[in-house]
Order: structure tokens, then sequence, then C-alpha cells
């Protein structure tokens, strides 16, 4: 499709993230590996956001062996054209804007050249702090005082002469409106014409009307190129019926196209998938089945029902230069642990300690008092996981 989309492993080092929009704007901090952040308007968050909309734990990202895995909690998350709803996880393998209530985040390598597509001039690394004014003035010899005298001549002509107004940069103009109106892939060119362009996919033809005012507002000189992932889904179906294969297709943002259907023959689907005429699709990197015929479902079922793991007990929180829980056992889970029975172990703060648990909500740990002589232990809970029948084919 143009491009590989094969995630690779990041390098750990020189991995940011940043705010893109909002009112923290340009703030960053540095990405380690194996790290997990808590992100929300909460005072128990590791990013707190103070913009309209940002729930208190937002979201959670993480960065383990080299991949980013973001996963909305409290409330949605917007990944270009995609929505993405509580306790749904996804993995992003490029520079993207993450919307977060009226604010946005992004992460990834801190030159990767997805930054310049997100904010005009790019968010690269910082500049070096300014060096110490140099003495210009000192010992001048007497030629550059009539230099002086010259320069505050022209100050003085310049207070008089009235200043024209700086003429916006229209390609930059034209570049700040993805972020804006969430335009996946979305870029600001000159064509071969020497036209300017704006390229991209964005979620519906309503979005791309109000693209088209905007530009006749500001007056900006320019033609869209502007997908919609109907325009897509529709024309991956086509070639898919072209090759005997009946299916419903659905954009889900980021270039991925689902194909839901009956598939008995998958070395049919696989070639269509990869054929030449897909190829040429604009805007497809990977076709993604999801076969719901009768026999795909059988070989989807489960065997036997897992076994239901117990629930340790949480008999400390310990914070400092060492956190960690222990169980009552005397078993020690640091952040990144699975706490049995009950999920993964994201944070521990001054104030509190969260774990995630596998239905995607948020629970906040409390030290739990040993039962007494007597007393039942607490009910182990079923965490049995549904396999998936999707395999994604990427161009």
């Amino acid at each position: 499709m143009g491009r590989d989309n094969d995630m690779e492993a990041m390098d750990d080092r020189g991995i940011v993230l940043r705010v893109v929009s909002g009112l923290h704007a340009g703030a960053e901090r540095e990405l380690a590996g194996g790290e997990m952040i808590l992100i929300g308007s909460g005072d128990d968050c590791d990013m707190v956001l103070a913009d309209a909309g940002v729930a208190a734990r937002h979201a959670l990202l993480s960065f383990v062996n080299g991949r980013f895995s973001l996963r909305a909690l409290d409330a949605p998350l917007h990944v270009a054209t995609t929505m993405v709803h509580p306790g749904d996880p996804i993995e992003l393998d490029r520079v993207q804007r993450v919307g977060i209530g009226e604010a946005a985040i992004a992460f990834g390598a801190a030159d990767d050249a997805g930054w310049e597509r997100l904010v005009p001039g790019g968010l690269g690394p910082r500049p070096a702090p300014d060096q110490p004014a140099r003495p210009y003035l000192r010992r001048l010899p007497a030629v550059a005082a009539v230099a002086v005298l010259s320069l505050v001549s022209l100050a003085i002509f310049a207070m008089v002469v009235p200043q024209q107004k700086d003429v916006p940069d229209p390609r930059a103009q034209l570049q700040r409106l993805v972020p804006e109106y969430g335009i996946d892939d979305g870029l600001a060119a000159i064509d071969q014409q020497g036209r300017l362009v704006l390229t991209g996919t964005v979620p519906d033809a309503a979005t791309r009307e109000r693209i088209a005012r905007r530009i006749a507002e500001e007056q900006i000189e320019a033609r869209l190129e502007l997908r919609t992932g109907d325009d897509i889904a529709g024309d991956v179906a086509e070639i898919l019926r072209g090759q005997g294969i009946s299916a419903r297709t659905r954009y889900l943002g980021n270039g991925d196209v689902e194909v839901r259907g009956a598939f008995e023959d998958g070395a049919a689907l696989e070639a269509a998938s990869y054929s030449r005429a897909m190829r040429e699709v604009k805007g497809v990197v990977r076709v993604i089945p999801v076969n719901v015929s009768e026999n795909a479902v059988a070989r989807r079922r489960q065997p036997a029902v897992p076994a239901r793991p117990v629930r340790i007990r949480v008999a400390a929180i310990v914070r400092g230069d060492d956190p960690h829980v222990v169980s009552g056992k005397g078993d020690r889970y640091q952040v990144g642990a699975e706490l049995p029975g009950i999920g993964t172990l994201v944070s521990i703060t001054e104030g509190t300690a969260h774990a995630l648990r596998p239905d995607g909500s948020l629970e906040r740990l409390k030290v739990e008092a040993a039962p007494k002589p007597g007393e039942d232990a607490p009910e182990p809970q079923d965490f049995s996981n549904v396999r998936s029948d999707v395999k994604p084919l990427r161009m």
C-alpha cells in the first residue's frame, strides 16, 4: 500500500510522551522501557491534564518490549478517525494524535518525522539554552558610532511609516487543520502543477464538508484530496466482489479495514487481500478478516473453562525508592507485575495504588486485614478470556 506498516520494536532510548494541544501543549516527558503511565485529571495520575473533558483516570499507556499499548479507562479516546471506548486496548506503531477530552497527546521517538504532521514546524529536540549575551557595544571604534546613529534614524523612520501585516503562509494554515479535524495521514503539499493540496483520510463526508467551508472562510487557495472511511471500505468491498467474495467491510482507522463474512476458503481471501488491485486502493494499510462461518466458530470453542485464579490479599503497600505490594503470604509485587485474582499493578503513588483488571477497569488497592480464624476466604473471581479469530493481513 505504499509503505510497510509492520511494527518493529523501538529502541528504549529517545522515546517521549508529548502534549500536542490543549492547556499543557508543549509539555513532555521521556518514557523508559517497561513503564506504564496513568493519564487523567486526577491527582494520583502520572500525567495530570486540567483540560475540559479529561476524566479522572482517562487512559493507561504502556511501553513494554519496545511497543506502545494504549487503553481507555474512564472515558473514550480519539485516535485519528477511530473512537477507542473504555476497556478497549489499541496498539500504535507510529506517532499519532490521541485526543483526550479537549487535549491531545502523542508518543514515539523524539526524532520521528511524524511530529511534523501534528504541529507545523515540528516538536523536535528542544534547542540548547541561550548563551549569555555578548557585549557588542563595548570598545566601539569611532566609525561604529556613525553606524549606531544610522540605525537610530532607521528605527525612527520605521516608527513613522505604517508597517505591513505579515501575510500568513497558506501551507502552514492548511497543515494546522490536520490535528484540529483529526485527518489521518494529513499532509499539506505542493503538487506537480505548483498548486496547494491537502491529502489524507477523514471519518466521514460531513467532516470533509466542514474542512472545505473552513478553507473558503480563510480564503486559502487549495484543493482537497480527502477520502472518507466509507470510501475506502467501499473500494475494498468492490475488489472482493470482483473475486467472488461477499463480505461486509468497515474502516477502523489508521489504514485498517475490517472484512467480515463466512470465509470457507481462507486462501482465496488472502490472495484477494494481497492482489495488485487491493494494493492500489489509496488509504489501505491492512485488511483484517473476521470469519463468522460455522466451521470457524466451532474451531474457536475452547474444550474447557480455565480454573479461576484465587485473589490474593493485599497485606501492605510500600512506597519510597522501592515501591511494591506485599501479599498475605509475603510475596512482593512491583509495578507491572500480575496480582493473582486482581490484575496488573500499574501504579503506586503517595496517595494510593491501582491495578488494571482483565475487563479494562481500574481498581484502587487497599490494605486488607488478615481473616480471623474460622472466617471463609474470599470467593475467587472468574477472569476467563475469550479467544478471537481475527488475523490481520498486512499490506
